[in-house]
């Protein structure tokens, strides 16, 4: 399958100069999921050890829903639902991009599905590592069914809605932000011809 082990089923931008020498904290705060369809007991026993892969390229937190064989990016972090991972980095302006997913073609050829189906929000959100201080990354999976036919047979994907919050040294900022939908700035799969992609 396409989507990345870390899913179960299943960001890069030009950032400002770092704030200082001292260095931050970020948080990346994965909340349980839920499910806005009922999901059948195979899948739910899937998602027990699910959770989302996600790694940094320069000052880019880039968080792919496709499997990373397919991503030139490292992403070797691995925060399952339910779960926290830490790190210590330069203070600065981040941004976020995320290689979303969605079910538009089911096909045998891997290079027309991902065509199809994947796309890039690139530096969909920023984020500011404070020196000395801690900036989290709340995020809020909430699964969808897409269904498709293929021939006389419906095929349904559980794919998950990423809704991003950022709490900068215990204030929110901004408004949260969905980062796994395509939207009209989303770049297909075919028109991304940056670092992320081979």
């Amino acid at each position: 399958m396409l989507l990345g082990a870390g899913l179960g089923l299943a960001a890069v931008g030009l950032a400002t100069p770092a704030l200082g020498q001292q260095n931050g904290t970020l948080v990346v705060d994965l909340k349980a999921y839920t499910s806005n369809a009922k999901m059948p007991k195979n899948v739910q026993k899937e998602l027990v050890h699910a959770g989302i892969h996600w790694g940094l390229v320069d000052n880019a937190l880039v968080i792919p829903m496709v499997n990373q064989k397919f991503v030139k990016a490292e992403t070797p972090y691995l925060t399952r639902f339910g779960e926290q991972k830490s790190l210590e980095l330069k203070a600065g302006r981040y941004t976020i991009t995320c290689i979303g997913y969605e079910v538009r073609s089911r096909s045998g050829d891997i290079d027309k599905v991902l065509s199809q189906n994947a796309f890039f929000n690139n530096d969909i959100m920023t984020f500011t590592v404070l020196p000395g201080k801690m900036t989290t990354l709340e995020i809020s999976p909430v699964y969808e069914a897409e269904s498709k036919w293929v021939m006389l047979s419906k095929f349904t994907m559980f794919l998950p809605d990423l809704k991003v919050r950022v709490v900068e040294h215990g204030t929110p900022k901004g408004e949260d932000v969905v980062i796994s939908q395509r939207t009209a700035k989303s770049v297909a799969w075919d028109d991304y011809h940056g670092p992320l992609k081979f």
